[in-house]
């Protein structure tokens, strides 16, 4: 009798580590290829929703002749900041197919001396009015980059309990003072170069949008194609604190300097007396943008608090909310800086890496390295400086 004996080959314990060697390599290689296609891929989102914006101003500007106006302005009380007005973002939204959310926008609001704002000014300068409140906690993934899953809303606000005017003129008081949420926005309008005194945008800036100023194509003397209209940020981390040193995440706050430093305005003896279009006193005492200017030592030199409330409501038209400067270079390793009235050096950043995309106000997007030339960045920043920018690629 012939007996047969199967022999079965089985893996030893060094083969097996070897296979599982071998799987470890190949997902390291596969997860980073997967981690940069899914980048690629908001990226690319981000490039459709900023060039949607800047299409919507152009869109704007086809119907009413002009580009949207930030409202806002700087006057009255001297110590006081002035009321916010609304932003190009509430301005463009039927332009970008929110036109129920537009018309619930209470833009005729004001309390008192003809300020229409959504936030009280003075002490008040974090205190929603009641109307606003509905419309500014909408959170809208058209003002949101995809790369930057940090905070969306915020709970910075109250409700304002003073009172306010209705539509009709009539006198409303409110008394809740109960804690509301914002929704924020990565996408920020461009407020100028940011050099000399263009960083104040409660004047008239080189850049398209200031406050009260209602820029044309015929302002753009640069060329459209050469002009910035909007770029991104990265929302704050919703913070308010005393730290000291600088943060570990200076792309997540802003050094506040609310009364450390002093407008010029005030200190050189001349009255305020309100904004007007024709210009007004720009600029902080002893602060002039230019190769000089060490953005990071403002944040030692003037500093009351950090906060993370860059980008932290799209409704709200002050710079650190809804807009930037190209005084700083994208993606600078310092943290932005403002005086009390929002204006200040507010960078373009995004979670991108190496740059930032960059809408142009003939509608395209550029993606723009963080390593450009200072002067073409500011350049970039201003509408009428003279010349044309460095060439970089537009993106379909």
């Amino acid at each position: 009798m012939n007996i047969q004996i199967k022999k079965f080959r089985g893996f030893t314990l060094v083969e097996l580590l070897v296979v599982i060697a071998i799987i470890g390599i190949l997902i390291g290689l596969l997860l980073p290829a997967v981690q940069a296609a899914r980048e690629a891929g908001r990226r690319m989102q981000c490039v459709n929703n900023i060039k949607q914006i800047a299409l919507a101003c152009q869109n704007y500007h086809d119907a009413h002749n002009a580009f949207p106006m930030p409202t806002g302005y700087r006057g009255g009380c001297p110590n006081c900041p002035p009321p916010a007005g609304f932003s190009v973002h509430a301005l463009i939204l039927p332009y970008m197919e929110q036109t129920p959310l537009f018309d619930s926008i209470a833009f005729w609001i004001h309390i008192g001396n003809g300020t229409v704002a959504c936030w009280r000014g003075g002490t008040d300068y974090h205190k929603i009015i009641p109307p606003c409140q509905e419309a500014a906690a909408t959170k809208l993934p058209c003002y949101l980059c995809p790369s930057d899953g940090g905070e969306r809303t915020t709970s910075a606000f109250t409700l304002y309990t003073g009172g306010y005017y209705d539509a009709q003129g009539n006198w409303l008081s409110y008394n809740d003072s109960s804690q509301e949420t914002v929704a924020g926005t990565n996408y920020m309008a461009c407020n100028g170069s940011g050099t000399g005194y263009n960083y104040d945008s409660t004047v008239m800036t080189d850049g398209i949008f200031s406050y009260r100023v209602a820029r044309t194509y015929a302002h753009i003397t640069d060329g459209s194609s050469n002009t910035a209209i909007f770029s991104e940020a990265i929302i704050g981390d919703n913070s308010l604190s005393q730290e000291e040193p600088d943060p570990m995440r200076p792309e997540a706050r802003c050094a506040f300097a609310r009364g450390q430093c002093q407008w010029r305005g005030k200190t050189s003896g001349h009255s305020w007396g309100g904004w007007l279009e024709s210009g007004g006193t720009p600029g902080l005492v002893g602060i002039w943008g230019d190769e000089n200017l060490d953005v990071a030592s403002l944040s030692s030199s003037y500093l009351q608090s950090w906060n993370g409330w860059r980008g932290y409501c799209w409704l709200m038209s002050k710079a650190h909310a809804t807009g930037f400067t190209t005084f700083s270079s994208p993606n600078p390793p310092y943290p932005d800086w403002g005086a009390e009235f929002g204006s200040g050096f507010f960078a373009a950043r995004s979670r991108h890496p190496g740059g930032v995309n960059v809408a142009l106000a003939d509608g395209s997007v550029r993606f723009v390295n963080d390593s450009i030339n200072r002067r073409e960045w500011w350049r970039l920043g201003s509408m009428n400086d003279g010349g044309a920018i460095l060439p970089v690629p537009a993106i379909d």
